[in-house]
């Protein structure tokens, strides 16, 4: 199996996953540069889903050009243009979005369960708990709402463009499918900093590239990951429903 492995394939792979985690970094130094010399205030709970927004920026404008230059003797297409063909059907996209929302859901609070069967327990960020708990008992509720902006909107559009729109199909032109669901999920998984989590976060990445991989629309993803996280945000501020 691994004799008739095309490495180079697999290199070009390695190289995409390179430069999303290399943007994450520099993601990182710009939004920490920026608060060092402004004060965020409540606005520090977004610096993770901002630096995710330059790193798919930068990912975004160097990977066709590192491609451009690195792909002779690649029989492959350049991964810009392997976005997969877009279902034409609105009412099919939608249908996808609540199945997706469902599947990523369901899948979640089973993982859950049966994490904590195992005493392996899944917790939420303690940072998030305490803002929950906070708004839930009166207290000021400015991190709360920037909290609710960044989880329901900014993060599902950053997270889903830098790990579904860019990696996950260019890894799809580059070294399969495969390897694109796998990898991408892993990076999506890895940048959340909850270990106890990360099957969890597996799943999640798993089914947003399912639901690109089928309507091919990135937003589609993005609606799935804003429907679960809108759950999650219930259960922590409404106590609604079991916790995923």
């Amino acid at each position: 199996m691994l004799r008739g492995m095309d490495w180079r394939r697999v290199w070009l792979g390695v190289a995409e996953l390179g430069m999303a985690m290399a943007g994450l970094v520099i993601g990182q130094v710009v939004v920490g540069a920026v608060f060092g010399v402004v004060d965020p205030g409540a606005l520090y709970l977004s610096g993770g889903v901002l630096a995710t927004a330059v790193a798919a920026a930068f990912y975004g404008w160097v990977g066709p050009r590192w491609a451009e230059a690195t792909r002779d003797g690649v029989d492959a297409p350049e991964p810009a243009a392997q976005l997969p063909t877009p279902s034409r059907s609105w009412g099919r996209v939608a249908a996808m979005v609540m199945v997706g929302i469902v599947v990523a859901l369901v899948g979640s609070i089973t993982l859950g369960v049966i994490l904590d069967a195992v005493g392996l327990g899944v917790q939420e960020q303690s940072s998030v708990v305490k803002i929950a708990e906070d708004a839930r008992g009166g207290g000021p509720i400015d991190e709360a709402i920037v909290l609710a902006v960044s989880a329901l909107l900014m993060a599902p559009v950053a997270e889903e463009w830098l790990f579904r729109r860019l990696l996950f199909v260019r890894l799809m032109a580059t070294t399969g499918r495969g390897f694109a669901y796998l990898v991408s999920a892993l990076a999506f998984a890895a940048i959340h900093g909850n270990p106890a989590g990360i099957v969890i976060y597996l799943w999640l990445g798993l089914v947003f590239a399912a639901v690109l991989a089928v309507t091919g629309r990135w937003w589609a993803a993005a609606a799935v990951h804003m429907g679960n996280n809108g759950y999650v945000l219930a259960v922590l501020f409404f106590g609604v429903g079991p916790q995923a």
